[in-house]
């Protein structure tokens, strides 16, 4: 018998951005630097963290990510976030919990454009001879500082980024309710290492997820890519198993 989530989107709408369409514009994201570090959680701690429709990861695990965007239409920005190991269907994606941007442009377009759980706050992606440190604030308080140790270079190859999914309220058919939307962003790698991640402080409720604990480091990496936020292409009923409750919204990437 397969797994499920148990988290019921319906209960919590009012907390979830709202999307004035599911018809955004695309975003060219060049020269990113992304920092990403995997850590392993207990599962008992990730209760309720994930809605019915998805697949919980065995062994269950976060991913803790912060990336340094040079160039958006909105200038440059950056965006921490936390994302819960998962599969929709066999397909491996991150669960967008909670997310930290330093600029008010880029939350207010990144909320209602692709319905990411973003707040203000401080982001700072500082690198090291020996490491890449990323740090979160919020209120005067610090709710990430992790880092990435004694990197070590690598092919782009080596590196895999799986797909986001972000739960929003979202018009379709005549009517704004809770939905799961897909982010598929895409990847040209110039710089790509690995190391040790490091975290050494995390607030979990301040991410959306009270009670999530962190366990022991996977791996983590840190590249320089071309990326983008695409325009949205495949939106999911919370509620349904994806392979009954996926809905295209488009046919490409590239449909325009």
């Amino acid at each position: 018998m397969p797994l499920y989530g148990t988290l019921d989107l319906t209960t919590v709408a009012p907390r979830l951005p709202t999307l004035p369409n599911l018809d955004t514009e695309a975003w060219t994201l060049p020269k990113a630097e992304m920092l990403q570090l995997l850590i392993e959680v207990p599962r008992s701690s990730t209760d309720g963290l994930l809605p019915k429709a998805m697949h919980p990861a065995l062994p269950s695990y976060v991913i803790l990510a912060v990336t340094r965007y040079p160039e958006s239409p909105v200038g440059p920005f950056n965006l921490a976030v936390l994302r819960l190991g998962s599969r929709a269907g066999a397909h491996p994606r991150g669960f967008l919990l909670g997310a930290v941007t330093n600029s008010d442009g880029a939350t207010k377009e990144l909320r209602t454009r692709w319905g990411l759980p973003v707040e203000t706050g401080e982001v700072k992606y500082l690198r090291r001879h020996d490491r890449v440190m990323g740090t979160v604030a919020r209120g005067g308080r610090t709710i990430l500082d992790c880092a990435l140790v004694d990197p070590q270079p690598v092919a782009g190859t080596d590196v895999q980024y799986i797909n986001w999914v972000t739960a929003a309220n979202a018009p379709l058919d005549g009517q704004t309710r809770p939905m799961l939307i897909q982010v598929d962003p895409k990847y040209t790698f110039y710089k790509a290492e690995r190391g040790k991640p490091q975290v050494s402080a995390f607030d979990a409720a301040a991410w959306n997820a009270a009670g999530l604990q962190l366990a022991d480091p996977i791996v983590g990496t840190c590249c320089t890519v071309d990326t983008d936020l695409p325009r949205i292409r495949f939106v999911m009923d919370p509620l349904k198993p994806v392979f009954q409750g996926t809905r295209r919204i488009r046919e490409s990437r590239a449909d325009e």
